[in-house]
């Protein structure tokens, strides 16, 4: 044997001299002493399910705009000669905003007061013309009749050879005048209305260009429609304008409201509240906390984007606010039946919560988010469930691994209403989250 092992190589016999003195350690090693490992649980907070009344809040984003808001335009062209209105600043009605240079207005007032003066003159003298016609015709009549009869006892003596054929035609010539002096003064009497109304409507349109001139230089004085606030300047001194042209823009600062709009999914309640005249809602404003109240919904559509736009107006006097500010607004909506109160980290994707049941093991159950509420300054999800009835443990804390059946370690929320003498932890947990 020892004789075959010496035929061995050297590298082999070490190998095999290791492997033999690893495999003998292996079976005759003392055995190592044991001991069992706890399992480890994740600590959650959770608090006990209580479903009461509660009214939801939600909160709106919106402007603060004006019902009333004016662009004033130029409405002649002229210069503009004097601005007493800056930016910003605060006006009253009938208060000058802009003055326009007004000579050349003023020249187009004079042009058309004097076109006013001579169609008035040409009226009086129709009238004067009709009345001096009505007595000639009379005369013109006697004169005709003459004529006639002077042509007639000349034709008679012609035939008796007693004048002269020059004699019947001047008579028949003075006749002839004499009709055609008669036709045009009846033409002219009975033309009396016809060119009495035509020297009616030319004064008609002489005053109205007379009108239109004395508005068209009181119109280069630009002046407040409203008591408001002046938004933009858009002239300067100098600058000539034409009709159509911004001069200078403001709004009724005494009758703000705010727009904000409201989601589809809380139209229905918003709707049942305003009928019903129990929503409040609210907005802080430099610091300070102003009541509002939901006026009504806008009437078009046609620029929301999942909802419609509320109109709130200041309840308690309208502040100093800027036309187009910003503003978030809480909207507390009438109350309703069997809502849960919770802090955001309770609700998992939005639609579910996890329960510890009785052998601390994790169950889930739907929920759906109805608004939110303010408990003690802290914002609470209030949610609904319908599977939950009232006591039950709803963890708050979130666990990136929740699933169905996980075990974990439920400690009461501190604070909470499982926060009782008799589920209260001896130790805090630093990691806990609490209501």
């Amino acid at each position: 044997m020892r004789e075959r092992l010496k035929q061995i190589p050297p590298v082999p016999r070490v190998i095999i001299g290791t492997l033999v003195t690893i495999l003998l350690l292996s079976v005759f090693k003392p055995a190592a002493d044991t001991r069992d490992t706890p399992q480890h649980y994740d600590r959650v907070r959770f608090v006990l399910a209580d479903p009461a009344s509660r009214s939801p809040q939600i909160q709106l984003f919106g402007r603060v705009q004006s019902p009333r808001a004016a662009s004033l335009t130029a409405v002649v062209t002229a210069n503009v000669a004097d601005i007493p209105v800056r930016s910003g600043n605060r006006v009253s009605e009938g208060e000058l905003l802009i003055q326009l240079d007004d000579t050349e207005t003023a020249l187009a007032r004079d042009r058309a007061k004097a076109s006013r003066d001579e169609a008035k003159a040409q009226l009086q003298t129709t009238r004067l013309r009709f009345n001096s016609d009505k007595e000639n015709l009379a005369l013109e009549q006697k004169l005709a009749q003459l004529a006639a009869n002077n042509l007639e006892r000349l034709a008679s003596l012609r035939g008796k050879k007693l004048v002269s054929q020059i004699q019947l035609d001047e008579a028949e010539e003075a006749k002839a005048r004499a009709d055609l002096s008669l036709a045009q003064r009846q033409l002219s009497v009975s033309d009396y209305r016809n060119e009495l109304a035509r020297m009616e409507a030319r004064l008609a349109s002489a005053e109205a260009q007379l009108k239109q001139a004395e508005m068209d230089l009181a119109r280069t004085r630009v002046i407040a429609p409203f008591d408001g606030t002046i938004t933009n300047v858009a002239v300067a001194p100098g600058e000539r304008v034409r009709p159509g042209e911004l001069l200078i823009s403001l709004f009724a600062d005494t009758e703000l409201e705010v727009r904000a709009q409201i989601p589809e999914r809380h139209l229905p309640a918003v709707r049942d509240g305003l009928l019903q005249g129990v929503l409040t809602a609210s907005t802080i404003l430099e610091g300070r906390t102003l009541p509002l109240k939901l006026k009504r919904l806008a009437g078009d559509a046609a620029d929301a984007r999942g909802g419609i736009d509320g109109l709130f107006e200041f309840t308690g006097g309208v502040p100093s606010a800027a036309l187009g500010r910003p503003i978030t607004i809480t909207l507390t909506l009438p109350a309703r039946e069997n809502l849960l109160a919770l802090p955001a980290t309770a609700l998992y994707g939005l639609n579910r919560l996890y329960l510890i049941d009785n052998d601390n093991r994790l169950q889930r159950t739907p929920a759906t988010i109805v608004g939110e509420a303010m408990d003690s300054g802290q914002s609470l999800l209030l949610l609904k469930a319908p599977e939950l009835h009232g006591g039950e443990r709803v963890m708050i804390t979130q666990l990136p691994q929740a699933i169905v059946g996980l075990s974990v370690e439920p400690q009461p929320a501190p604070g909470s209403n499982a926060d009782t003498p008799s589920l209260a932890p001896e130790e805090s947990d630093p990691a806990g989250e609490g209501q």
